[in-house]
């Protein structure tokens, strides 16, 4: 099984085809091959992206995808009445997304992270550990903000908790000696390039906006990740680096 971690999308289809295709998972009709774990860390959508990019985003993803994690942007537009991005959301729930966490290989995959402090009373294996998120964001109410896992905002992102829940902690909030039970991967804080920092921690946001996407993928559980970027241009597609590929019809 060939497990694979996608960044922030952002409403970008474009982008997300070119890269599922430069990982050998799907074809070139966007068909989607046998053999692979698909995951995507959120900010699949975005809120200032038209209704219309964000469906096909949303479409594209159900197609290709295994789960789909829900980022600040899809957690903003679920607390929405009668939001534009209804159709997108409705494509998403149809696969039981966004969830708020998945564990890939006993790595903890959210979309900005999970703070040390907020690990305390999380179980110390990943699978456990993503149970227990899941089923606390299922469960919170939605009209209330509550639960600093999921509802804190810290400084550094205009709010006034000491540091951010798993949708919205800065980088700056993560302590210098910070470390958890349990390798992470995550987004929402955009990179030059994809790097494994100390905790251990993954940060995989590349910046769609700018045309660029990236993802995770190793071929052997508990064996190495290897970053990959595309970046779409008029010239066509450019791949900063790629990793073996097998395809499983």
């Amino acid at each position: 099984m060939i497990e694979v971690v996608i960044g922030d999308v952002h409403a970008r289809a474009d982008l997300l085809c070119a890269l599922l295709r430069t990982i050998g998972a799907v074809d070139s009709r966007g068909r989607r091959y046998g053999g692979f774990w698909v995951v995507q860390v959120g900010d699949l959508l975005d809120r200032n992206a038209s209704p219309a990019a964000n469906l096909a985003t949303a479409r594209l993803a159900a197609r290709a995808m295994d789960v789909v994690l829900a980022g600040n942007h899809e957690a903003e537009m679920l607390a929405e009445r009668g939001s534009v991005n209804g159709a997108a959301l409705a494509t998403l729930a149809g696969r039981g997304w966004p969830q708020a966490a998945a564990a890939v290989g006993g790595w903890l995959v959210t979309h900005a992270g999970v703070h040390p402090e907020l690990t305390l009373a999380l179980a110390p294996r990943a699978e456990d550990c993503v149970a227990e998120i899941n089923d606390r964001w299922h469960r919170r109410p939605r009209n209330l903000v509550s639960d600093p896992l999921f509802d804190w905002v810290g400084g550094a992102k205009g709010g006034k908790a000491p540091y951010g829940g798993l949708f919205w902690r800065s980088e700056r909030e993560w302590p210098p000696d910070g470390r958890t039970s349990w390798g992470q991967i995550c987004g929402h804080a955009p990179q030059p390039r994809p790097r494994l920092l100390p905790g251990p921690r993954w940060l995989i946001d590349v910046g769609a906006r700018a045309s660029r996407l990236a993802a995770l993928v190793r071929t052997s559980r508990g064996g190495a990740w290897s970053p990959v970027v595309v970046r779409l241009s008029a010239s066509g597609v450019a791949v900063a680096r790629t990793p073996r590929k097998k395809r499983v019809a």
